[in-house]
């Protein structure tokens, strides 16, 4: 085997096997090194003698391949699960399930994704190909899982009584009526919204309402009403 090398721009251009090819205009045929990676041409460069590879060139390679790994392992995970959270949705739809449910499958996928984001920061870091190529990574980073509910499962959280005296309020009370509307209009109620967040205190600090029973509203597991 041979190098092809191209003199005006010190890359190698091909290699040849044909004992009688002929080097064209500005190429010179040169034995390859003992180390030569035919698969890693463009990381050589002649030096007017012989081959030598560029390691920043090979660094930049390797650091490409095994990000875009990265990237396909990532994928089939997300991909392996993906009946998971079509079962929590068909679930949730039907009644049998909570958006809890289906919000911890996303927050399962978000977590892969995240995790493979930092993976491809931490190969960006490394100094060499050879701990490029022997970087593992694994889906270690935590995502907490969306406080998400339907209106009914809110609802719930209040007492009749309670619910009875905001609806009272709402049609006189101009600072608690944008709330009602925007919670009438929302598909479901996150409790880590800070306009969730906001409206509920809001209740507390007009009465409606007993104090402390904001933070039970928000709690993860509401108090008994």
């Amino acid at each position: 085997m041979k190098i092809i090398v191209d003199l005006q721009t010190k890359t190698v251009a091909g290699v040849t096997v044909d004992g009688d090819f002929l080097a064209g205009k500005n190429q010179a045929l040169i034995a390859p090194p003992e180390d030569f990676d035919i698969d890693a041409m463009g990381d050589y460069a002649f030096d007017g003698a012989s081959l030598v590879r560029d390691v920043q060139a090979a660094l930049s390679r390797a650091k490409a391949a095994r990000k875009a790994r990265i990237k396909l392992e990532a994928a089939h995970l997300i991909e392996a699960d993906d009946w998971k959270l079509q079962r929590a949705r068909e679930r949730e739809a039907a009644g049998w399930g909570t958006l809890a449910e289906v919000d911890a499958e996303l927050a399962a996928r978000e977590s892969i994704r995240r995790s493979s984001n930092a993976a491809e920061q931490a190969v960006d870091s490394l100094t060499d190909a050879a701990s490029v190529q022997a970087f593992v990574w694994a889906v270690d980073v935590a995502v907490a899982v969306p406080r998400r509910m339907t209106h009914k499962q809110f609802m719930a959280r209040f007492t009749d009584a309670e619910i009875q005296a905001m609806l009272k309020a709402f049609g006189d009370n101009p600072a608690l009526r944008p709330w009602w509307e925007r919670f009438s209009l929302a598909r479901d109620i996150s409790l880590d919204d800070a306009v969730t967040q906001n409206g509920v205190q809001a209740l507390e600090a007009a009465g409606l309402i007993g104090k402390g029973r904001a933070a039970e509203v928000l709690a993860n597991t509401p108090a008994a009403v």
